[in-house]
């Protein structure tokens, strides 16, 4: 009688996932991606980029109908545009300055009401304040973040995160 209940209670949980994936790959996203951030790098390089973004591919559902947004510092700018061809590629200097465009696009060009998911590929505590707001206007919200190196206050404000295993990425 127990194993029946455990078997049950195991199809509907797989059930669940498997809803759950469908219901994510129907619904339209936008990928807010720090790339410095998502590769562990102030001045990532092609092969940096591209290898990390296999590894998000693998870790993240996207559907067919996603955007991804891109933010790097100047000095990156060329590399990562070779390696994210297609990707809205965004660049601010200074202080945060990826931080900063990734969080002024979504605000100004009205991502809440355009798409129904948010993935926030960073673990700055930057983008917590954002993906508050986000959440608090019917938007899911996703983090994807290194090991180690996602910020609790990020962490605590979203219902998902994507843990990406650098030690998969492997740059030839």
């Amino acid at each position: 009688m127990r194993t029946d209940r455990l078997h049950s209670t195991q199809r509907r949980s797989t059930r669940r996932r498997q809803h759950f994936r469908h219901a994510f790959y129907r619904t339209r996203a936008v990928h807010l991606l720090d790339i410095e951030n998502l590769t562990a790098s102030t001045r990532p390089g092609a092969l940096e980029v591209t290898a990390t973004m296999q590894l998000y591919r693998t870790a993240v559902p996207i559907g067919r109908m996603d955007q991804f947004i891109a933010a790097v510092n100047p000095r990156s700018l060329v590399s990562a545009g070779i390696a994210l061809q297609g990707v809205q590629l965004l660049t601010l200097s200074g202080p945060d300055g990826a931080d900063r465009a990734l969080v002024e696009t979504a605000l100004e060009d009205h991502l809440d009401q355009r798409f129904s998911r948010v993935v926030i590929g960073s673990g700055d505590g930057y983008f917590a304040d954002l993906a508050v707001w986000l959440i608090g206007r019917g938007v899911h919200v996703t983090v994807v973040s290194r090991r180690g190196a996602l910020n609790w206050r990020l962490y605590t404000s979203v219902p998902d995160t994507v843990i990406l295993d650098s030690a998969t990425v492997h740059v030839a």
